[in-house]
């Protein structure tokens, strides 16, 4: 008679821990982020909206703007860190090519540096 190990449980890439809809609970603005495959839209609240693509490694996100104000059209190095259905998240300054070394506090504005929620799927009418 063979035994079979159990199987490993699969380990999901943070990429596939982003995927959904998420808004923001503490930083200087109220936000959304939307994340569908490495596609994403970011929207400040009653302010832009930006899209275009990402790419995701080990606490760093790069998102390419895509579409947006002029001037944020460029990559925005950031970091992140993901537990559970919380999300940390603070962007460098867009094209400067320059990524945030530690987390300022969100209450600092003189960063875009947000706290996020998964957020509630509403019901289908």
């Amino acid at each position: 008679m063979t035994t079979l190990a159990p199987a490993a449980p699969a380990v999901r890439s943070d990429l596939e821990l982003l995927q959904g809809s998420w808004e923001s609970v503490a930083g200087p603005r109220q936000a959304r982020l939307l994340v569908a495959g490495r596609r994403f839209a970011f929207e400040l609240v009653g302010g832009d909206i930006y899209m275009g693509t990402l790419e995701v490694a080990a606490g760093e996100m790069d998102m390419h703007v895509e579409e947006g104000p002029p001037d944020h059209c460029a990559t925005s190095k950031c970091i992140f860190h993901l537990d559970g259905g919380v999300l940390r998240w603070c962007p460098g300054r867009p094209g400067s090519g320059k990524r945030p070394a530690a987390f300022p506090d969100v209450a600092d504005s003189r960063y875009l540096s947000l706290v996020f929620r998964r957020a509630g799927r509403s019901p289908r009418r």
